[in-house]
């Protein structure tokens, strides 16, 4: 082979490894939506604080609630999953200040019970 057909080979062989390199490393992004029912919520400035603080979150896109229903709000949040995941999202509700008191943390995420995930399958 002549020294210009060798380094176009070479450059070819050198882009295709390091093209599929690149692609390997990146992340699958997908916009994902998790419901979560919040407990222990007591006026209607609970949830836009919430709210407030999960917009604050690195990859959360939009957060919607429903009004107080015996101190519980469903919260659907639309999320991406190559920044966030719903574990995530959920330590964050609860790490959430209390409107009134600052200092307390009290929204907790309701887990559904086994026997009603098992009724639902």
């Amino acid at each position: 082979m002549t020294p210009f057909i060798t380094s176009i080979y070479i450059s070819t062989v050198f882009l295709f490894f390091s093209s599929s390199t690149s692609a390997i490393a990146q992340t699958v992004d997908s916009l994902k939506v998790a419901t979560i029912k919040v407990k222990n919520l007591h006026c209607n400035n609970d949830m836009p604080t919430i709210k407030k603080r999960l917009h604050n979150q690195e990859g959360i896109e939009e957060v919607r609630f429903t009004p107080i229903e015996a101190h519980v709000s469903t919260f659907t949040i639309s999320y991406h999953s190559s920044a966030t995941n719903q574990a995530n999202i959920e330590k964050a509700i609860e790490a959430t200040p209390g409107c009134d008191d600052p200092l307390a943390r009290p929204y907790k995420v309701k887990k559904e019970s086994n026997h009603k995930k098992k009724n639902n399958e």
